[in-house]
């Protein structure tokens, strides 16, 4: 065999190997261990994620009922008349409707 020859059969063989090398690293399965492999490596940071979002979601909750809570609650009392606007500083009470300041004349006088 000529030196021409036994470089084109190494060069066809060489080729042949490459191309089922390429086939066998891209092959589907290979793929889908890839995407496994991926997903067990960050599946745990994720699964932290998630604890720690739905830890802030039951903290923000408990905040935002006891700020209702507390807002419904003075509502009612300056509703019923039992909020003094002295405690407030500005010498106002309400008690039922009926206001007056206090020692001074009413502002409907």
């Amino acid at each position: 065999m000529e030196e021409a020859e036994m470089q084109l059969k190494v060069k066809k063989v060489t080729d042949k190997f490459t191309e089922s090398l390429y086939v066998l690293a891209n092959e589907p399965s290979v793929a889908l261990y890839r995407l496994q492999e991926h997903v067990r490596r960050s599946l745990p940071e994720l699964a932290q994620h998630k604890s720690d979002m739905q830890s802030w979601e039951e903290q923000s909750q408990g905040a935002i009922y006891t700020v209702e809570y507390a807002c419904r609650w003075e509502f009612r009392e300056f509703r019923d008349g039992k909020h003094c606007w002295e405690e407030l500083g500005f010498g106002i009470c309400t008690l039922r409707g009926n206001s007056w300041n206090s020692g001074r004349e009413s502002p409907g006088n």
